[in-house]
């Protein structure tokens, strides 16, 4: 059985800190084999990628690389709620794009956490605040 201390809700903390630390070793300790991510919109980012490879090639190094890799990155969780073995998390991101733009975006995730390792996340922001800011450029 999770406690607290191992349970979903603590691996999906540990992930978001992990991506805010641009922890390259720790993300992928988190992500199951077989992690499906789907990001809802009609953007640059937005699809469905399964299994870690596709998560990490498809949608995360993609990603990154439209911001500053010297400027900070922040996650700041506003809510997280915790069911089983779903995590749904609503969070403030802020970096600095790579044309040195500020970027603010209010994101909500739904996680599928089990065995200590994300199997699933859906993600919702702002697409045209994305695209604008940085897709466009």
């Amino acid at each position: 059985m999770n406690s607290p201390a191992n349970g979903p809700k603590a691996t999906v903390e540990r992930y978001l800190r992990a991506i805010a630390d641009r922890d390259a070793a720790t993300v992928l300790e988190l992500l199951a084999d077989d992690v499906e991510f789907r990001i809802a919109g009609d953007h640059p980012v937005s699809g469905t990628w399964k299994g870690r490879d596709a998560v990490v090639g498809g949608f995360l190094l993609p990603l990154g690389e439209l911001f500053d890799p010297d400027a900070g990155y922040t996650i700041e969780v506003r809510s997280m709620i915790a069911d089983g073995e779903q995590v749904a998390v609503e969070c403030l991101s802020r970096s600095v794009t790579k044309d040195k733009v500020p970027y603010e975006n209010a994101i909500v995730s739904v996680y599928t956490v089990a065995d200590g390792r994300i199997t699933r996340m859906h993600e919702y922001f702002d697409t045209a605040y994305f695209t604008k800011t940085l897709a466009a450029r």
